[in-house]
C-alpha cells in the first residue's frame, strides 16, 4: 500500500515567519501533536514544530527559532513500509508527504494505526508493551511533571496514587493546555569601553543596564492530578493488537496502560509500537 492511500491531504500547517500564538492554539485543541512548517505563502517545506518543541523552549515566540528544520518528508508514492522504516528510524512521529518540492500531504503513526485497526493482525500485546518506563505521583507539581516527559522524551506517563496504583495519565497535550504567558522584565549589561576589564573599577563604571521586555511561557505549580485524564483507557498483556489499535483510534489517544489479571499497572504501548507490524 502507497502513502497517499493513507496520508491526511487536507494539511494545516504553520508559516514562517511567525509566532508561536497560532500554534499553541492548534495544539491546545488536541487535534494536532505536530505541524509542518511552510515558507510563507508558498507550499516549501522547511520545518516541523511540535508540542515538545514548545514545552522544551518556553521562553522563544520565534517558530523558526524552535522548529525542526530540514526535516524527514516522503513522496507519495512510497510503500507503507518505507514511511514506518523513516518513522521508528528517526523517533518522529509525522512525515510531511512532498511530491515536487510541494507539500501534498501528511502521514502520521495515527493514521498508521487507522489503518492497523481494519486489519486482521496475528500477535498480543505482551510482544509490543514497554515493561519500563516512566511514571509520576499523583501530588508532582506539574513543571515538575514536564521535566521528567522530557528527560524520558516520552509524549505521556502513568500517574500513579499513594498505593502505587494506575490513577490517571498525563500527555504532552493536558500540559499544553495548561500553559500560561508570563510577561516581565528581564536584564542585559553592555559595557560602553571595550577595552577595559570588566572586573576594574573603569570596566563597572562603564557597564549599562538594559531592561526589556520579556514573554515566556510557564507550566503552574499545581499538582499534576488536577489536569491528567483520570478515564483511563486501558488494555491487557494478552489483548490483541488488532483490539489496542481500534481502541487507540477511536479515541485519538498515542497510548496505552497494560494491566495484569489483578488490574494492576505492568506496563505500556504506545501506537509507536503497533506499527512495526508494517515492518513483518
Amino acid at each position: 500500500m502507497e502513502v497517499k492511500e493513507i496520508m491526511t491531504k487536507d494539511v494545516v500547517v504553520a508559516e514562517v515567519p511567525g509566532t508561536i500564538e497560532g500554534v499553541l492554539d492548534k495544539f491546545r485543541n488536541g487535534d494536532h501533536s505536530g505541524l509542518p512548517v511552510v515558507k510563507k505563502d508558498s507550499k516549501k517545506v522547511v520545518g516541523v514544530i511540535t508540542r515538545s518543541d514548545l514545552l522544551n523552549n518556553q521562553t522563544e515566540d520565534q517558530i523558526a527559532m524552535i522548529m525542526t528544520r530540514d526535516p524527514v518528508v516522503i513522496q507519495s508514492n512510497k510503500e507503507l513500509e518505507e514511511a514506518t522504516e523513516l518513522l521508528l528510524k528517526n523517533n518522529i512521529r509525522r512525515l510531511p508527504v512532498v511530491d515536487e518540492e510541494e507539500l501534498t500531504g501528511i502521514l502520521s503513526v495515527a493514521d498508521l494505526v487507522e489503518e492497523l485497526a481494519k486489519e486482521d493482525i496475528d500477535g498480543e500485546i505482551g510482544e509490543y508493551m514497554e515493561e519500563n518506563y516512566a511514571s509520576t505521583w499523583v501530588e508532582t507539581p506539574i513543571p515538575i511533571v514536564g521535566k521528567i516527559m522530557s528527560l524520558a522524551e516520552k509524549d505521556a506517563i502513568p500517574i500513579l496514587g499513594n498505593k502505587g496504583e494506575l490513577v490517571g495519565v498525563v500527555s504532552d497535550t493536558d500540559l499544553v493546555k495548561a500553559f500560561k504567558r508570563e510577561d516581565g522584565l528581564d536584564k542585559s549589561d553592555m559595557g560602553a569601553a571595550s577595552d577595559e576589564d570588566q572586573w576594574t573599577w573603569d570596566g563597572m563604571r562603564d557597564t549599562m543596564e538594559f531592561y526589556y521586555e520579556v514573554s515566556k511561557l510557564t507550566l503552574p505549580n499545581y499538582p499534576v492530578k488536577e489536569i491528567m485524564t483520570e478515564e483511563v483507557k486501558t488494555t491487557y498483556k494478552g489483548s490483541n493488537v488488532k483490539e489496542a489499535a481500534q481502541k487507540m483510534s477511536f479515541n485519538q489517544i498515542e497510548q496505552l496502560p497494560v494491566l495484569d489479571e489483578s488490574e494492576r499497572l505492568i506496563g505500556m504501548v504506545r501506537d509507536r509500537n503497533l506499527i512495526k507490524t508494517f515492518l513483518n
